[in-house]
Formats: structure tokens, C-alpha cells, sequence
């Protein structure tokens, strides 16, 4: 049953969650824009308004936002509401009254549950919608920037992929050349082309790439498309009516993430991890394994944050708030590097496994964290 005092204190935790998570947000966006400010209003006035520009841009980053720290932002809000409540005496008026501080912040720790929660979802629903234009720099904003490209295998096809440079604005690579080791190769070893840009399957065709200036070791003039009881393997204009005579279309498995080392794949649901982990862990790496084992944990490592640091927040005698910020901002970084130091040596394989090094933090930090937690809060 909910009290007055639930009511009030859900009130300011909410209100310093927001000042908190709008002010950590507003200073990153106008580092941002002031950074970039002049590909920004290029980008405003591509888009018809600068406004709409920094909106459609700012948005997605601040879910992002919101998805990194929300951890931290449930701390810091749970140390000023028992500062406040210090600071006012009344939690010396509560505790007077015969009331437990677990029971006090019993609501806080409730609402913060759901704010992580809120967090998980945001990661699985929302942000995989926006992945493209969180991927981006400003200044790939406008298709201008280029990047290095990774050379990668699509074993299932029998085609290496090269090139340039890629264009991820665009999904393009930058003189292609895909060299072939499958079916394709009784019409040519290779391919290369002036640039490749990456389509998704339709009914036309299934997911490739679009190869423009199309040449190959081979003359391809008059041969026909490679296609077997396996699938499509390579397309060519002599029997593929919407390719223009100096196209030809190059069937891959793989997303155009790949070509760039899979960074992206930070943004992606989980789902589409899982199915990257089953079908292409070879393009990835054991980092992928690391990042997937982590998104099922995430809500517990986001709470287990909280209570690292509840009982330094109920148990500062001297309730400065100062010292409490120090105290709090130190055992998150702690729990922060030590995570990062366990999850990188399962992305390399170095004495642990994958899904060791992901569960580790939340094995080694939650009993504890609930422990101390558990005493400060029945103190």
C-alpha cells in the first residue's frame, strides 16, 4: 500500500532522475553540436530546418543515452533524495517514528526497477529501429565520410570481399572487388566495379550487392546468372531484365555491418545477435558471445550498480554530499573497469571463456552488493 511519503519521495526521486538524465544528455548534445556545428546545419538544411535536423539526429542519441547510463542516473538520483531527506531531518523524523531505512527507500528501489526495465526494453524495441542513424558521425550525416573496409569471406556464397573504402551512409563500397570461390566460378574468378551498394532482398532479388561498372577476369557478355539447387549466386543482365548492361548483382549473406568490423552491433536486438552468434560467430568473434550473454544480464548488472552504492549512501555519517558523490562515483567506476577488464579478456579468450566473462561481474559483485545493502538498509 502506498503512503504519503512513497507518493513524495517517488515524486523527488522522478524529479532529479529527469534533471539528472536531461542535464547529462544537454551537455553531450551541445558538445556535439558545437563540435560539428557546421555538418549539423548542412544537415538542417538538407532536412528543411535545423531544428528538425538536430531532432531527427538527437533523438535516437538520446536513448542511447538513456540505455548506457540509466545505472548511474538511478544512483545518483537514490543519493540526492536520502541527502535530501538528511539535509531536511526527515529521516531523522522517520527513523524516529519507527520506520526501517529499507522500508524508506523501498519505493526507490521499486521505481528504479522499472526504470532499468524501461532501459531493457527501449535496447530491444526501440533502438534497433534507429541503429542506422546512431551508427553515423555527423559528418556521415550527408554521405560525405568514408571508412576502412575489413576483407571478409561469405563462406555460404563462396565470395571474398574487397574493396576501397566504404560509405556507410549509403551502405556503398568503394571499388569493389569480390573474388569467387563457389558456384560463380563457372563464369568468372572475380568482379570488381566502380562501387557495390548494399540491397536488401525483395522479390526480385535476395540481400547483395549492386555492382555499377561491373567487369569481371572473364568477359561477362552474353553469359547467363549462376543460379543452382542452393540458391543465386550471381546475376547477370544477359537474363535478368531490371540489371543494366554494365551491372551485375552479387547475392550476400552477410549484413554490411560486417564490412565494418561489426560495430554496429551494439544497436541490434538481441534477437539478431543471437542469430549473427549462430550463423556468422566466425565474422564476429568471441566478442559477439560476450555482448549477447550481457543482454540478458544487463537489467541485473544495472541494479546491481544501485546497490554497490546504497550502502554508502545509508551509512555516511556525515551525510556531505560531496563525499557521498566521490564514494558513488568511485564504486561505479570500479564496477565499471572491472567489467570492461573481464569482458575484454572473453572477446580475446584469455583464461576465460565468453559467457564466463560476461556472467562474471554480476557473480562476483551482486551477492555482495546485496549483502551490504541489505545490512545498511535494515540498520
Amino acid at each position: 500500500m502506498m503512503t504519503k511519503i512513497d507518493r513524495y519521495l517517488l515524486f523527488l526521486y522522478s524529479r532529479v532522475f529527469l534533471i539528472c538524465f536531461l542535464t547529462l544528455s544537454g551537455l553531450l548534445i551541445v558538445v556535439q553540436v558545437f563540435t560539428n556545428l557546421d555538418e549539423m546545419i548542412a544537415y538542417g538544411k538538407f532536412r528543411g530546418s535545423f531544428i528538425l535536423g538536430l531532432a531527427e539526429y538527437f533523438c535516437p542519441y538520446m536513448l542511447s543515452i538513456y540505455d548506457r547510463m540509466c545505472g548511474l542516473l538511478a544512483l545518483l538520483a537514490t543519493m540526492f533524495v536520502v541527502a535530501w531527506l538528511y539535509r531536511t531531518h526527515e529521516m531523522t523524523a522517520l527513523l524516529a517514528a519507527g520506520i526501517s531505512k529499507g522500508r524508506i527507500i523501498r519505493p526507490i528501489l521499486i521505481l528504479s526497477s522499472l526504470l532499468i526495465l524501461l532501459a531493457a526494453l527501449s535496447r530491444e524495441l526501440l533502438i534497433p529501429h534507429y541503429s542506422s542513424m546512431l551508427s553515423k558521425t555527423p559528418q556521415e550525416l550527408l554521405g560525405e565520410s568514408i571508412r576502412p573496409i575489413r576483407t571478409t569471406e561469405d563462406v555460404e556464397m563462396g565470395v571474398i570481399i574487397l574493396g576501397r573504402n566504404l560509405q556507410p551512409a549509403n551502405a556503398t563500397i568503394n571499388q569493389p572487388i569480390f573474388k569467387f570461390l563457389g558456384p560463380a566460378t563457372q563464369v568468372t574468378q572475380q568482379i570488381t566495379g566502380s562501387s557495390a551498394k548494399f540491397l536488401s532482398a525483395d522479390e526480385m532479388h535476395p540481400q547483395g550487392y549492386l555492382v555499377a561498372e561491373a567487369k569481371g577476369a572473364d568477359p561477362l557478355a552474353g553469359k547467363n546468372s549462376v543460379r543452382t539447387e542452393q540458391g543465386v549466386f550471381l546475376l547477370l543482365p544477359t537474363d535478368t531484365l531490371w540489371l543494366k548492361p554494365n551491372e551485375c548483382f552479387i547475392p550476400c549473406k552477410l549484413e554490411f555491418d560486417v564490412l565494418r568490423g561489426g560495430a554496429a552491433k551494439q544497436f541490434a536486438a538481441t534477437s539478431d545477435l543471437i542469430w549473427r552468434m549462430r550463423n556468422q560467430s566466425h565474422y564476429y568473434g568471441a566478442d559477439l558471445t560476450v555482448v549477447v550473454h550481457t543482454r540478458f544480464i544487463q537489467p541485473l548488472l544495472d541494479f546491481t550498480q544501485l546497490l554497490i552504492g546504497i550502502p554508502l549512501i545509508l551509512s555516511n555519517r556525515n551525510r556531505n554530499l560531496v563525499s557521498m558523490i566521490l564514494s558513488c562515483l568511485v564504486s561505479f567506476t570500479a564496477f565499471f573497469g572491472i567489467s570492461i577488464g573481464l569482458h575484454a579478456l572473453g572477446a580475446s579468450e584469455t583464461f576465460l571463456t565468453p559467457a564466463t566473462a560476461a556472467w562474471a561481474p554480476l557473480l562476483i559483485f551482486g551477492p555482495l552488493a546485496w549483502a551490504q545493502s541489505r545490512r545498511a538498509m535494515q540498520s
